[in-house]
């Protein structure tokens, strides 16, 4: 813990000393600047591009492209990819989160331009203002694959495929359905020490969790659940600006149980033979664990919601030696346009949906659209992140 603590404080240190010293100027500066000669040979604002074009253009750069990732998957990616265009090869590397931002932005405060595509998630908005703004990260969007992907979810990045942290029970225990359903439930005092989570004060996606649960309108949405649920009025403690924080409060006031990583609350929640389990909230991949664990978890589709979506997202690095590969490569990983999807298929499992209209999800799936999620939004996540994070760590 201690570790993952330093090396977010060295990491969050190296990113604003590159942002005041690499990448200083206003948006107006750069405007009046012009493209940069980088992004003139890239094209990185092309939107119409063939997928033929950019093989042909990939071959002369040199037929290589080399992709850091988040994802063991990246690996049947790159041999998917380098099947259906042989003369290009395709280096992934699966690299923690943590490690790969520590990584890239250090080869690309050193001018060693390695990684070509970064497969991440934006999950606290640091990548859209610090990276994205800061022109280390490039979106690229092409426009005929986002035909097919709702707008509000490319505003700031180009998406792959979403997650969610989710609410999971016991199926065997509780073979009627969930024992929770509203969101409130969680702070009731049956629940008190048998609620399992992460940290968030250890863990960046699960402060962008809490985060999320007390910025735009989610804290009103979270107001009227309680009402409706209750038959009055919320009323907030001293110190709950709204509703949110009041059901932060609460739930930890609950005693919620620590873990160190999900795959240790849904192995408590979904171990089979238990009178009495806990719930708990964690990753929604794990549920594809189910069959080989032979575990009975069964996720919650809480009201009025199941907090942010965790966005894996695509990138190309300013810079790079090979932007025609992995524009050509982002493509491939997105599904395409001609019926191949075989790079996107890694990705379409239980517990993660597409965020294309023309791709189904994974057998046994609940169609995102049904899902109880917030909006994600990069700017009001990242402004009050550490005023949230402060806050629970307040409640001790």
């Amino acid at each position: 813990m201690l570790k993952h603590k330093k090396l977010l404080s060295a990491l969050l240190a190296a990113v604003m000393l590159f942002t005041v010293t690499g990448c200083g100027g206003t948006d107006d500066e750069a405007e009046d600047a012009g493209a940069t000669s980088w992004e003139e040979t890239a094209n990185i604002t092309a939107t119409d591009e063939t997928d033929e074009e950019l093989y042909e253009q990939a071959i002369a750069e040199g037929g290589e492209v080399t992709l850091y990732s988040i994802s063991s998957r990246c690996t049947k990616v790159a041999e998917a990819f380098m099947a259906k265009y042989p003369e290009i090869t395709c280096t992934p590397f699966d690299i923690s989160t943590n490690d790969l931002l520590d990584k890239v932005t250090r080869e690309h405060e050193a001018g060693q331009y390695v990684a070509d595509v970064v497969h991440i998630k934006d999950e606290d908005g640091s990548l859209y203002n610090e990276y994205v703004q800061n022109k280390i990260f490039y979106i690229y969007q092409p426009a005929d694959i986002l035909a097919h992907i709702d707008p509000s979810l490319t505003e700031t990045q180009t998406p792959l495929y979403i997650e969610l942290t989710q609410l999971f029970y016991n199926a065997e225990a509780y073979p009627d359905g969930s024992p929770v359903t509203n969101i409130w439930q969680v702070t009731e005092p049956q629940w008190k020490g048998k609620i399992l989570m992460q940290d968030p004060l250890n863990n960046v996606g699960w402060g962008s969790w809490i985060t999320g649960f007390c910025v735009g309108d989610t804290p009103d949405q979270l107001a009227a659940a309680y009402e409706e649920l209750y038959g009055e009025e919320l009323v907030l403690s001293e110190g709950c600006a709204n509703a949110g924080y009041e059901f932060l409060k609460r739930l930890r006031e609950n005693e919620p149980i620590f873990t160190s990583a999900s795959d240790e609350v849904a192995e408590a929640v979904g171990t089979p033979g238990q009178s009495d389990p806990p719930i708990g909230f964690c990753a929604s991949s794990k549920l594809r664990k189910n069959e080989d664990n032979g575990w009975v978890l069964a996720p919650v589709n809480l009201y009025p919601t199941t907090g942010i979506p965790a966005i894996n997202t695509l990138y190309v690095v300013e810079g790079c030696e090979h932007p025609a590969a992995a524009k050509l490569l982002i493509r491939f990983m997105m599904g395409g346009i001609d019926g191949d999807t075989s790079g996107y298929e890694p990705f379409n499992t239980l517990g993660g949906w597409p965020v294309r209209d023309d791709i189904e999800p994974a057998e046994g799936s609940v169609p995102y659209e049904e899902m109880n999620v917030s909006p994600f939004d990069p700017n009001s996540i990242y402004t009050e992140f550490m005023t949230v994070r402060d806050f629970w760590q307040m409640l001790g």
